[in-house]
């Protein structure tokens, strides 16, 4: 059968049709998936990096969270005197501050001193293992118990590390929900325990947790590196390398992201088969129709990546992209609002209000710019509550609180107009004000004090409180926001430590101050070098040369300050808890020096100087007595000095490595006597040997009868005790002969020597061994 012409056009019109139809309804489908795949991976993208953010926000909390604890002054001293019930109150209401978790301390050998939790130590030995932290704050996530925290671990200085703080969030389910409702992904964390790949917690059900685990590349998370398994898209974010690997993946399911697709495919093929005529052109209409809002969505979607918040879709109709749109529309309000809150929680004191601590440098330096174009002067105040401490421990932290806010309010108060208050954190305030001169500043800060002459009224009690305050001003005492901010705290230490209340930073403390920092942070390197060595002056027997002693005394020769007096040095290294080292270092120069002196042929007795820390180490007479049976050199060869009020702090103990110094045969002296506050019960106790008579009762020795007096009744003293008698400060041939006629034992100054380095020493020592022999 031959077909006609017509059945032959129909054909071939028809078979174009199909044709076009199906190659039209192909490429629909093509440009369809394709859009719809792009943007679930654009989704993967952009919820890993909102996931990021967030994570990222938690951690800059627990990092403020942990420098104030860290910064705290009572907190320092809980952990510095090993005080575990202020320490673990501190970490409990810390922690329920910030609604964290867990907050921890640990020693400087990483081991548990407190946490916010009752718990065996053994749950904490994760947080053991780490290595120690030191300088800066240190975000580590750590798996406890099967469950992970984020962690913010800061050392605790005092100035040198006395332990570390650590403030964690669980990321438990909630949080997995949550992330989940804010990125519309699932969220899966994910450890590796013994080598093995470990659900911590996530929003996936069972059978899909055991797909994810037995994915390699769940544990191998790479930046932007999106992968495909089964039904889900998959992206994996690095939470932690050390100690163990934890990552979070986020997915997005196919199906959900096809779902749309699979509805329009259906009607698709149904206006194919119904219309096959006018296929050609419903599908180029329905491709126009689909791949432009899919390219708003692009559009847009690259917008919320780059942070703009503010380009939202223009929605026609109410398909389901219409429907996307709005949700997108949606999606980016929700994002910019909880950025708007994140950075006002970030930016802001939640107990009080105030702008925190992270703002003080942006907000004094604005303050500076408006001052220097105005003219003015800027105070720069740093305010804190009297005995604020005791107010927390006595009343409790919750009313702690309440004046921490009833006084911010009445700050604010004050200030008003002119300027800003920020709270720094614990009980401190920051006050920005413009005045017109140092006068107008002083002025001010007495209106802090007077606005707070009235007790506070805190809803059942009123409570009196008064500030310390000092203050700095811009330009004339610094035009960098380091320099004021650390002269304000100086000057609110003088006033803190001096019982002023107010006080303005004064010329040369910053100097004092910065003096101070490098002759500790050069202590060290002086001691390698030689700059800091012994020089040594005789103490002589005035009856018999063959009782020769000598005291060792520190000099320190700085190469940028020349010669630094002992007693400044000494004290800046005590109060830093380093005398330890230079007093060992001493000793051990000492004890060379002594077995020089010996392999000359001459014995002496070497007198060495002892802090009141150093009696407080237990394991220093052991130390000594190593440093004896290594150079072989008798107990009794050494004299240990140390002053009255030095054996009077923690008594008790002090005394007890005293007998035990003793027992070992070593001399021991009470320097400087009559300088202190011992009684003579105490003295009488002491197992000491020698009284060395300070030299301010020496020095006038020939001309006051008061100094005549009490040198004669500590001779007499010494000697009922049956101790020996040293006057040090003997520079005339008078008072020499005074001692001498009133049965002092030994004596000691310029009249004799000045103190002589180790080869003058030597030296002297052979000269006055020499005129005994002639």
């Amino acid at each position: 059968m031959r077909l006609s012409y017509r059945a032959k056009l129909v054909l071939i019109l028809l078979g174009l049709v199909v044709v076009l139809q199906v190659s039209s309804y192909i490429a629909t489908r093509t440009v369809i998936r394709d859009a719809v795949m792009e943007d679930a991976y654009r989704q993967l993208e952009k919820g890993s990096e909102l996931f990021t953010q967030l994570m990222q926000t938690r951690v800059q909390q627990l990092a403020q969270s942990v420098g104030v604890l860290t910064d705290d002054f009572g907190f320092k001293d809980a952990v510095a005197s090993a005080d575990e019930a202020t320490i673990r109150s501190a970490l409990v209401n810390h922690a329920a501050r910030i609604q964290a978790d867990l907050a921890i301390v640990l020693d400087n050998q990483n081991q548990l001193v407190a946490s916010s939790v009752e718990a065996p130590p053994e749950r904490f030995a994760a947080l053991e293992r780490l290595a120690p932290v030191s300088g800066s704050p240190r975000y580590l996530p750590v798996v406890i118990d099967g469950k992970l925290y984020q962690f913010v671990l800061s050392p605790i200085m005092a100035p040198l590390q006395i332990g570390t703080a650590g403030i964690g969030f669980e990321v438990d389910q909630s949080l997995s929900t949550h992330l989940q409702g804010l990125t519309d992904l699932e969220v899966s964390f994910i450890a590796a325990l013994d080598n093995q790949p470990f659900y911590l917690s996530g929003t996936l059900g069972q059978q899909a947790q055991a797909l994810l685990l037995a994915e390699p590349a769940a544990m191998q998370a790479q930046p932007r590196r999106i992968w495909r398994s089964g039904d889900m898209l998959s992206s994996a974010v690095n939470i932690a390398r050390e100690p163990q690997p934890i990552t979070a993946v986020l997915q997005v399911p196919l199906s959900r992201a096809l779902k749309p697709f699979a509805v329009l495919d259906t009607q698709l093929l149904t206006l194919a088969f119904s219309f096959v005529l006018g296929a050609v052109v419903i599908a180029l209409l329905l491709a126009r129709s689909v791949t432009r809002p899919v390219q708003q969505l692009v559009n847009v979607a690259r917008h919320i990546a780059g942070g703009d918040y503010s380009s939202p879709i223009k929605v026609r109709g109410s398909d389901e992209f219409s429907q996307l749109a709005h949700t997108f529309n949606r999606m980016q309000s929700a994002i910019a609002e909880r950025e708007t809150a994140i950075r006002y929680h970030a930016e802001h004191d939640s107990l009080t209000g105030l702008v925190n601590r992270s703002q003080v440098v942006p907000q004094l330096e604005r303050a500076m710019g408006e001052c220097r174009a105005a003219g003015r002067v800027l105070a720069v105040i740093i305010a804190d509550i009297c005995k604020f401490t005791q107010i927390n421990d006595t009343l409790s932290s919750e009313t702690g609180d309440r004046v921490l806010r009833a006084v911010g309010e009445q700050l604010v108060a004050q200030v008003g107009d002119t300027g800003a208050v920020l709270r720094l954190g614990s009980d401190e305030f920051l006050l920005l004000v413009t005045v017109d001169s140092e006068p107008d500043a002083a002025d001010f800060a007495r209106s802090l004090q007077e606005c707070l002459d009235r007790p506070l009224n805190l809803e059942r009690s009123d409570i009196k409180v008064e500030l310390n305050i000092g203050f700095a001003l811009y330009p004339a005492q610094g035009e960098s926001s380091e320099r004021l901010l650390r002269r304000a705290n100086l000057a609110l230490n003088h006033a803190r430590h001096s019982n002023e209340f107010i006080c303005a930073y004064r010329q040369g403390w910053d100097e004092d101050h910065l003096r101070r920092l490098q002759l500790f942070a050069d202590f060290k390197q002086a001691l390698l070098s030689d700059e800091i060595c012994l020089f040594f002056q005789p103490k002589v027997d005035p009856l018999s040369r063959e009782n020769l002693g000598a005291e060792a005394l520190i000099r320190w020769i700085h190469p940028e300050f020349g010669f630094v007096n002992p007693e400044e040095f000494i004290a800046v290294i005590e109060s830093a808890g380093q005398i330890h080292l230079l007093t060992r270092w001493v000793l051990r120069t000492a004890v060379h020096q002594v077995s020089q002196l010996q392999a000359l042929g001459t014995d002496l007795t070497m007198s060495v100087n002892l802090s009141a820390l150093d009696l407080l180490e237990d394991d220093f007479p052991e130390y000594i007595q190593r440093l004896l049976r290594e150079s072989q050199l008798p107990a009794s060869s050494f004299c240990l000095e140390i002053t009255e009020s030095a054996i009077m702090q923690e008594a008790e103990r002090s005394l007890k490595n005293l007998e035990r110094l003793h027992a070992m045969g070593l001399l021991i002296s009470i320097d400087d006597y009559g300088t202190g506050y011992s009684s003579l019960s105490q003295m009488k106790s002491l197992p000491v040997s020698e009284l060395k008579i300070d030299k301010s009762f020496v020095l006038e020795l020939e001309t006051n009868q008061e100094d005549r007096q009490i040198v004669r009744s500590t001779i007499e003293l010494g000697h009922t005790l049956g101790l020996k008698v040293t006057a040090e400060g003997v520079e005339t041939a008078g008072a020499r002969d005074w001692l001498i006629n009133h049965g002092c034992d030994i004596l000691q100054g310029y009249f004799y020597s000045k103190p002589l380095p180790a080869h003058d020493f030597s030296r002297w020592v052979q000269d006055y061994l020499h005129e005994e022999a002639q």
